[in-house]
């Protein structure tokens, strides 16, 4: 597949770095979207970061408007186009979040044009490493010694729920409700497990690092950052990726990574032994996340059974085209199931071309058939428990995969 690339020297790939850290602050599950710009800002300023973006790459390569133009990536965002507005026109449901989809899946394909997805993934995984780092800082460490002393008080803002957060700019700390808890830039702890989980599976099985010591440092940063949000699905789904991890690439054959797991547990037992003596804030926030989510009527679980139970009663009800979205997303209390949420509203087509994506993204054929379905179900889990259908980094990494292994076959037909 032919790329169309920038120059390659360290103020291009600072400026590539800059680009996709500005689009995932602007994200729409961001509490920059949801609380401190406002949902039509954020969005207007990430769709103006993509036009610049767009005229920067035609005016750089205005020698090959052409070939861009009929490259076959084209034909992935002519299918995506019609799977993703075609149900919106037969139902007449006009809603905006049709073309925010379709907008993900657009930039997606913008970026294979010049990045491959596993040179994507490199940025995304130092961006949310970067991002990580200044989390806890902020959260166990400025906070407790500047803030809560009074020596120092940063700007604050309500989110829509009227929680007041401290904005340490990359980094957004509650001041009240679940204080313990790392939301980083996003708008719930639940939601960051998500892009953690998400740069944990790149940074070990599509990055390649030239170095085992730079893959082994970013894991450390993003488990750890994972471990601060306190979030059920999130610890579950990085514990089935350790698993993976240590069988699939055989490091039960190495002594040190044994020494390594028992440092760890030795650390984190003291860590827990210490929350429990204490009995504080953080001691019943873990015991919330240990074995309060599995008491009966929990209302997280049984939001969560309730929204798929609803989901797949929709898409049973209108399996070509879904329903309409408000149908959908207000269909339960809190309806978190990314999958169903696509299929639901978009029907068959829609929801597969999601769940074809991932798969591309995942599936390696020199590697285990368990451990590719074990991963597929590590990162399924992880967006299963939030709704995050029109965020651009729900889509990126698996469109992007499914680009470059989808439109070089179609070129070889052709031949």
């Amino acid at each position: 597949m032919k790329y169309y690339r920038f120059p390659e020297n360290r103020r291009v790939t600072l400026l590539m770095g800059v680009f996709l850290l500005a689009m995932l602050y602007l994200a729409r599950d961001t509490l920059v979207t949801s609380s401190i710009l406002g949902f039509n800002k954020a969005q207007y300023l990430m769709l103006g970061l993509i036009v610049a973006a767009g005229g920067i790459f035609l005016v750089y390569n205005r020698r090959n408007l052409k070939d861009i133009v009929l490259d076959r990536r084209m034909l992935v965002i002519l299918a995506a186009t019609v799977i993703v507005l075609l149900p919106m026109l037969v139902k007449r449901d006009w809603q905006r979040m049709y073309f925010s989809i379709l907008v993900c899946i657009c930039f997606a394909v913008f970026l294979s044009y010049f990045l491959s997805y596993r040179e994507a993934a490199k940025y995304y995984v130092g961006i949310m490493s970067a991002l990580g780092i200044w989390s806890i800082l902020a959260l166990w460490v400025l906070r407790p010694l500047l803030v809560d002393t009074g020596i120092w008080i940063p700007p604050v803002f309500e989110n829509q729920l009227e929680v007041v957060f401290y904005n340490f700019g990359l980094s957004f700390v509650s001041d009240s409700y679940v204080k313990t808890r790392n939301f980083g830039i996003f708008r719930e702890p639940g939601v960051y497990q998500y892009f953690l989980i998400l740069a944990l599976y790149l940074n070990h099985f599509t990055v390649q690092w030239k170095r085992q010591r730079t893959l082994w440092l970013h894991n450390l940063i993003l488990a750890a950052t994972m471990l601060t949000t306190l979030s059920t699905v999130g610890v579950a789904a990085l514990a089935l990726l350790a698993v993976v991890v240590f069988l699939e690439k055989k490091l039960y054959r190495n002594k040190w990574v044994w020494l390594g797991i028992l440092a760890i547990a030795v650390v984190l037992a003291v860590i827990v032994a210490v929350i429990v003596v204490q009995q504080g804030e953080l001691y019943w926030e873990l015991y919330s996340m240990v074995l309060g989510k599995f008491q009966p009527g929990e209302d997280s679980a049984v939001e969560r059974l309730d929204a798929i139970i609803k989901d797949l009663r929709i898409f049973l009800r209108h399996p070509l085209v879904g329903d309409k979205l408000s149908e959908v997303l207000y269909s339960a209390a809190n309806n978190t199931t990314s999958t169903l949420i696509l299929y639901a509203g978009l029907g068959i087509l829609g929801g597969t071309l999601n769940v074809a994506a991932w798969i591309a993204l995942v599936w390696e054929k020199k590697r285990s058939v368990w451990a590719n379905l074990a991963l597929l179900a590590v990162l399924f889990l992880s967006f299963n428990t939030q709704n995050l259908i029109a965020d651009v980094f729900f889509w990126l990494f698996p469109v992007m995969a499914l680009t470059e292994r989808t439109v070089p076959g179609l070129k070889r037909k052709k031949g």
